[in-house]
């Protein structure tokens, strides 16, 4: 296996498209249409809202995750939220997952970021076993109003 993490283009679409939408369908998410276009367009505009990553085996798309920068009230730097991540089920296991999460470290690190967060369901066993390697789990507990 030979992994190359890279910044997404556009000629990324139909692979990313494709691990998008199963991302979604583990979460158990719907995908909108409109709303996956949003994602894409701001993946791709000359100036990113949100920072895309891709992994490639052997020219093959693997694995994805976007992550985006916010201001923090409690420091003087930024940031970064890890906040979608997703590997082929087949590729699951073979340093993918840590290989993204690595490269996003190094830009959050470049960007002057003091902090890389994610979250994801406690019930994700597979990825918590990762995650619990790679970074500490705090005791903050999510909540959220739909608007």
């Amino acid at each position: 296996m030979s992994l190359l993490v890279r910044q997404i283009t556009p000629a990324d679409r139909a692979d990313w498209q494709r691990l998008y939408l199963a991302y979604l369908e583990f979460y158990e998410t719907e995908p909108i249409e409109s709303s996956t276009e949003l994602v894409w367009s701001r993946l791709v505009n000359s100036e990113p809202e949100i920072q895309g990553l891709v992994v490639e085996d052997d020219g093959r798309i693997i694995g994805i995750t976007h992550f985006h920068y916010q201001l923090s009230t409690w420091t003087h730097t930024w940031h970064c939220y890890l906040e979608d991540l997703y590997v082929d089920k087949e590729s699951r296991g073979k340093g993918v997952a840590r290989a993204l999460i690595n490269e996003v470290k190094t830009l959050a690190t470049d960007k002057g970021c003091s902090e890389l967060f994610w979250i994801t369901r406690s019930t994700n066993e597979t990825a918590r076993k990762l995650y619990d390697k790679v970074a500490t789990p705090t005791d903050f507990v999510r909540y959220e109003l739909i608007l």
